[in-house]
């Protein structure tokens, strides 16, 4: 399978959602089964690798991508260019 799906039904206590197998959902979902075992359920581990669980409605957020200009985006490339030399020389001075 290689779908998606959110469903609940109004004035249910939980969200039913199908993820496919490697898909970033499908690790969040069993991310939040670890921190959160008594309200994120896993239901079903299909063969083929996808799931479906069983998660509270509140957990379901839709939310636009964000959009950025071009300055934004130069300018979040630098930070991220710059944390990865700072972690670079920290790893490098523990090696020492």
């Amino acid at each position: 399978m290689n779908e998606f799906g959110i469903e609940w039904v109004k004035g249910g206590r939980y969200a039913g959602v199908t993820a496919p197998s490697a898909s970033a959902l499908k690790n969040k979902l069993f991310s939040l089964m670890k921190k959160h075992p008594d309200k994120v359920k896993l239901i079903r581990e299909n063969l083929d690798g996808s799931v479906f669980f069983h998660i509270p409605i509140s957990y379901v957020k839709i939310q636009p991508q964000r959009e950025l200009t071009d300055e934004q985006r130069e300018a979040a490339s630098s930070r991220m260019q710059q944390m990865w030399k700072n972690k670079k020389n920290k790893e490098d001075e523990i090696n020492e």
